[in-house]
């Protein structure tokens, strides 16, 4: 089976929070594992992300621990990516209500795997 990565950025560049929290932050704000909707016929629908699940985030750190400001989020199908992409770029929150706290500000896209790089390209000429 392959999987799509999302990249998104905007995550705060400290230690903490760990990998896991930062992962169940993103997993509960943009309902990665996926939520129960009433559509407009009155049925309820559940939108199916295909989110791999918890320990399937790539959070990048640093030499000292602290995160990069970035993370990959891993599905199984693009269309749940799509989804959560347009969940994340459009602040579509499972948390409408606001706290007080601090919001972060994410973006997110399709990642770009490492293929080969041009250089490579060259080289095979």
């Amino acid at each position: 089976m392959s999987w799509t990565q999302v990249y998104v950025t905007g995550l705060a560049q400290a230690i903490n929070p760990s990998d896991e929290e930062i992962e169940a932050y993103l997993s509960q704000r943009y309902s990665l594992a996926g939520t129960s909707n009433n559509d407009s016929s009155g049925g309820d629908t559940t939108d199916n992300l295909m989110w791999a699940g918890e320990g399937s985030t790539l959070i990048k750190r640093d030499e000292s621990g602290c995160c990069r400001g970035f993370a990959f989020l891993t599905f199984y199908s693009v269309d749940g990516a799509m989804l959560a992409i347009d969940r994340i770029n459009n602040e579509i929150s499972s948390n409408e209500s606001d706290d007080g706290g601090d919001r972060l500000t994410l973006r997110a896209e399709l990642s770009n795997p490492k293929g080969g790089t041009k250089k490579e390209e060259q080289q095979k000429e």
